[in-house]
């Protein structure tokens, strides 16, 4: 058991659809909700922290700091790990994060500091910035929120709790047809990867990308087949946007020829408002994305390119958030439908 990260349940799950499919697939669940800072980040930004703090404190040197920049969960995930681990902790973030998120951080006992319009700019004032201002006493341990082997490494972990249990419950990882992910800058997806690379399953089991029109830089990426940017985030799902993804995100998603979805806001937080009246759970949009693809599984066929059946079973990683409540998604929901409502009548 870690430090700084739980270890999950795996569960299988029935959706209601409305609509009867006999050869539907079997769908699990990675409850990623359940970790300590409510996001799937506890692992990967966690696991830097702690192995950074591990190196220094072997090496006899100087006391620590820890730096994030984040759009709201991995600020979050950096603060609470930090707490864990006993060590200070600073988080910038952008103005587009919501107050509720900025409080959660601050309560950890974590300086917060809001600047710039996204994530990017609130990571170059961090680099620029902040940090050269640390007291010489101190060593900080700077956190990219997804950018970095050590985060990948700790998202990996997932893949071994996703073996371990199909392997205790004499599941063929054979019947494992697709994991389904959220994308952001590409650190979860790259620890997917990572795993799957572990058990040579990275070419056996395909990793399907899924991102909101508006921070679909992966997407964006692949279509142009090089690296591009997004002017600025118009997703609802600014919890884990950004403008671009990681470059080993880029190289995964062309060397596994990982399945690329974009979906509609108001169609993810529809879902999220399903879910939440299904399951009694509340998750992110950036979260309901993954969570749609379980609610129309022919979505699923229709990117890996092939039919499904009963015996088939469906990774979807549930990778949590704490940004979002009950309200903030009904009133996402009225917007984006007026918005909807007020484009069909201009046509």
């Amino acid at each position: 058991m870690s430090l700084v990260y739980n270890k999950t349940p795996l569960l299988r799950r029935v959706f209601p659809t409305g609509l009867k499919v006999p050869s539907a697939p079997q769908l699990y669940v990675k409850y990623e909700s359940l970790q300590p800072s409510g996001s799937f980040k506890s692992r990967g930004i966690g696991h830097l922290i702690m192995k950074n703090a591990l190196r220094v404190q072997q090496l006899g040197g100087k006391s620590l700091h820890v730096f994030s920049s984040s759009g709201g969960n991995a600020g979050l995930a950096a603060a609470t790990a930090s707490q864990s681990l006993k060590l200070p902790c600073t988080v910038v973030v952008p103005t587009s994060t919501k107050s509720r998120m900025v409080e959660k951080i601050r309560n950890v006992g974590t300086e917060v500091i809001v600047k710039g319009s996204h994530w990017k700019e609130a990571d170059s004032f961090l680099k620029n910035s902040v940090i050269p201002s640390v007291d010489r006493i101190e060593e900080p341990i700077y956190v990219h929120p997804f950018d970095h082997p050590d985060v990948w490494e700790g998202h990996s972990t997932m893949v071994d709790e996703i073996v371990d249990t199909f392997r205790s419950q004499n599941v063929s990882l054979n019947k494992v047809k697709a994991i389904v992910c959220s994308v952001g800058g590409g650190g979860l997806y790259n620890g997917i990867i990572h795993g799957l690379e572990k058990y040579h399953l990275a070419d056996k089991i395909p990793v399907i990308a899924m991102e909101t029109d508006g921070c679909n830089s992966f997407n964006a990426c692949l279509k142009a087949k090089k690296q591009v940017e997004l002017p600025k985030i118009t997703s609802v799902a600014t919890s884990l946007g950004a403008t671009g993804v990681a470059t080993k995100a880029f190289e995964n998603g062309q060397r596994y020829q990982s399945p690329s979805v974009v979906l509609q806001d108001i169609d993810v937080v529809n879902t999220c408002l399903k879910y939440a009246n299904d399951f009694n759970i509340i998750t992110e949009p950036a979260c309901g994305a993954s969570l749609h693809m379980a609610y129309n599984t022919k979505l699923i066929e229709k990117a890996l390119g092939k039919k499904l059946d009963s015996d088939d079973i469906i990774v979807i990683i549930a990778c949590g958030g704490s940004a979002n409540t009950m309200e903030d998604l009904q009133n996402s929901y009225k917007q984006l439908s007026a918005e909807a409502n007020t484009k069909k009548n201009t046509l």
